[in-house]
């Protein structure tokens, strides 16, 4: 076989280095424009393409040397030879005076990477799930306290305010997101929320009261609302200081 000449052996630390970086599904190949068509001198990982030394040109590589202004480029391509999906880069080498001596060629096989791809998009795909935004921030925990907690706290967030600072429309609307978000579902709920806005348990049923009439698309019952049975037994003390 012919020697290579220094321009080529000097590459061949090159391709094995590459083939070494980007593993087994890299092909790095080196062309000598000067045998086609027989031009491939070194081939590393060239399972990907069946390809060996001595073996022949692409029709790109030719098109390439056909036409050395186009730019190079990296593109994504079926492979003819089993249909893999291969990420491709081709570098012309140039002497001094321009003239093309060889081609750099990276056939990366991203057949699995492709289908991982796919499968992901698939799991997180939200348009199966009700599609939208995922929302932010979900709560989890051991202790239905520590949601409802949790829950009131990112309202307080959306509002920017405190309990101390808002007026009566203000924490009924702190209300009025709580249950359409379902924390009255939960027993002792009012309890709970009453302590976090400085208000009685009856003041959160009065404002309960106030949100279901005044919903405009009709009365709805608000179910798992644990009401008290009569003021001084479901607390034990009246709501004097609070409102």
């Amino acid at each position: 076989m012919q020697l290579l000449d220094a321009r080529m052996q000097a590459l061949l630390p090159v391709i094995h280095g590459l083939a070494e970086m980007f593993g087994p599904d890299c092909e790095v190949v080196l062309h000598d424009v000067g045998r086609l068509p027989h031009s491939i001198v070194a081939i590393e990982n060239g399972a990907v393409t069946g390809r060996t030394v001595g073996d022949v040109p692409t029709d790109r590589m030719l098109r390439n040397l056909r036409n050395p202004d186009e730019a190079q480029d990296v593109r994504l391509y079926i492979s003819s030879h089993d249909g893999k999906i291969l990420k491709s880069l081709a570098v012309t080498l140039r002497d001094d005076d321009g003239e093309p001596y060889g081609l750099l060629g990276l056939n990366f096989d991203i057949s699995e990477i492709v289908q991982a791809q796919r499968a992901l998009a698939n799991v997180t795909a939200l348009d199966r799930l009700g599609g939208g935004t995922p929302e932010a921030g979900e709560i989890f925990a051991g202790d239905i306290r520590e949601v409802v907690a949790g829950m009131i706290t990112k309202i307080l967030a959306e509002m920017g305010k405190t309990p101390a600072a808002m007026s009566r429309e203000e924490k009924m609307e702190v209300v009025k997101r709580l249950e359409e978000r379902g924390a009255f579902l939960v027993k002792r709920s009012a309890e709970q929320v009453a302590e976090a806005l400085d208000l009685s348990r009856y003041t959160i049923f009065s404002y309960l009261k106030e949100i279901r009439h005044g919903d405009a698309a009709g009365e709805r019952p608000l179910r798992g609302v644990d009401r008290p049975a009569s003021p001084v037994r479901a607390t034990g003390r009246s709501s004097g200081g609070k409102k």
